[in-house]
């Protein structure tokens, strides 16, 4: 089960980063996904800114161009009072893979766990571009499936068995789904019971077999929320590090879902509204990384546990989106089923608010693709917040001339968050994406409030996410 817990150091071979920084079955098959109750295995963004190069998902059976993406266009200095662009060199992190995951740069890996072919149409409404299915565990998932995924322009990872290996030629196919789902949680005995996790030995056995069946494509494995949360008691006794696991993975993605652990026991409730948990996951997957593998992670959208009523707001989950981002997740991929009031596998479809925020954010990251898969930039603008309690996390891309600051709380609270541009002396306006606002950069200078929960029934209007586009071409000297 993918409990409650598992995004771009953008994909990658990085010069300034590791990256780490995309029949039909049966409806009556549990996810193993969930985070509490119900089906579970005991696993336990001046006004109009927003960038016009959305250039669209690329369709499965075309690849798109591997090489460097427009990070900088660095060595011509927009105005003497504005900063050079540096040049970093950037490459997918897919790239090795000729049947893998799209390398064309308006491509952004958004993910969905275990969702039937049949939701295919509404998926791709949501703007999923990959679906993750485990066909080598319960659910099956017949070749027409692939052609009904195909047609909403939706990718799919799946499991090496009969039916993922009698389609290897397909195209839309772009990774191999490791089971099981959660290795590194205690595993069922089969008699109501459980066991010791999976061994990581034994996963990288099967890893090196998978490789061997199709080098082509990259194997993803999805681990719990003990990548974000070391002392998760559905590990078990004694369980073997999280790093252990890592190798056996060329895309490693993990869950966790803080505001739907409010309701669990004592042990969950330790991480309740505990939004940063995604990206700390991430920034562990990237120290454990030990050939720049990929890091993804899932995101809570319903409200999971039967007979409870937690669950994330709209803002909620793009707070817990972004710092994942932020830090260097390669992909994100969500968790849609709700078992309240009863099962439903497409459960985010029941709240309406909740579709069309994630729908949005969707939008947004895909119109921000070209930027996301891009060298990070560091040292050209720094941040301080005026609540040390609220600490506010940041990266920084370019493309062309202009600047992207994404930043986020990483820590509940509220905060104004001051910039500098390094370098930059002259006065220009930094556009809000998505905000229809603008701010005006004076000697490279500017503020915003920043404002995000720690507690899923705080309420209120939180904003806890800022991206800001300066364009220094327009920079002008005092």
């Amino acid at each position: 089960m993918k409990h409650a817990s598992a995004p771009v150091r953008p994909a990658a071979v990085w010069l300034v980063a590791l990256a780490l920084g995309c029949g039909s079955s049966s409806t009556s098959a549990s996810p193993s996904r969930d985070a509490s109750t119900g089906g579970a295995d005991g696993g336990g963004p001046g006004a109009t800114s927003t960038p016009t190069d959305d250039a669209g998902s690329t369709p499965p059976g075309s690849r798109g161009e591997a090489g460097a993406a427009g990070a900088s266009e660095g060595g011509t200095t927009p105005s003497a009072c504005a900063p050079t662009i540096p040049t970093v060199a950037w490459t997918s992190p897919y790239a090795a893979w000729s049947r893998g995951i799209p390398t064309d740069p308006t491509f952004f890996p958004v993910a969905v766990w275990l969702q039937g072919s049949w939701h295919a149409t509404e998926l791709a409404g949501l703007g999923i571009n990959i679906y993750v299915g485990n066909n080598a565990g319960t659910d099956s998932l017949a070749a027409s499936d692939l052609a009904t995924l195909k047609a909403q322009g939706i990718y799919a990872i799946l499991g090496q068995d009969s039916v993922g290996l009698a389609s290897i030629d397909d195209t839309t196919i772009v990774g191999w789904w490791m089971d099981p789902d959660e290795p590194d949680n205690a595993q069922s005995d089969g008699m109501g019971g459980y066991g010791p996790p999976v061994s990581p030995s034994t996963l990288v056995t099967k890893y090196n077999a998978y490789k061997k069946a199709d080098p082509t494509r990259p194997v993803y494995l999805g681990l719990g929320q003990g990548v974000a949360y070391a002392n998760y008691e559905g590990r078990g006794s004694n369980p073997p590090a999280e790093s252990g696991y890592v190798p056996a993975s060329d895309i490693i993605s993990f869950d966790i879902y803080p505001y739907n652990n409010c309701s669990g026991d004592a042990n969950d409730k330790v991480t309740c509204g505990q939004f940063w948990l995604n990206a700390s996951g991430v920034d562990n997957l990237h120290t454990w990384a030990n050939r720049s593998q990929v890091a993804w992670s899932d995101f809570e959208t319903t409200v999971i546990g039967a007979g409870t009523s937690d669950g994330p707001t709209p803002l909620e989950t793009k707070s817990e989106v972004w710092l994942a981002l932020i830090h260097g997740a390669g992909g994100i991929e969500y968790f849609l089923d709700t078992w309240q009031p009863k099962f439903r596998e497409d459960g985010i479809f029941a709240d309406t608010a909740m579709v069309t925020a994630v729908t949005a954010l969707n939008q947004e990251i895909k119109s921000l693709a070209p930027e996301l898969n891009s060298a990070t930039l560091p040292n050209l603008v720094t941040v301080t917040s005026s609540n040390a309690k609220a600490p506010i996390d940041m990266m920084v891309k370019a493309n062309g001339t202009s600047l992207y600051v994404f930043s986020a709380l990483s820590r509940g609270g509220t905060a104004m968050g001051s910039f500098t541009v390094d370098g930059m002396t002259g006065n220009g306006v930094a556009s809000v994406v998505g905000e229809s606002r603008t701010i005006d950069v004076t000697s490279g200078k500017f503020s915003d409030m920043f404002a995000a929960s720690s507690l899923p029934d705080a309420g209120g209007d939180l904003v806890g996410v800022h991206i800001y586009k300066i364009d220094l071409s327009t920079v002008t000297c005092n």
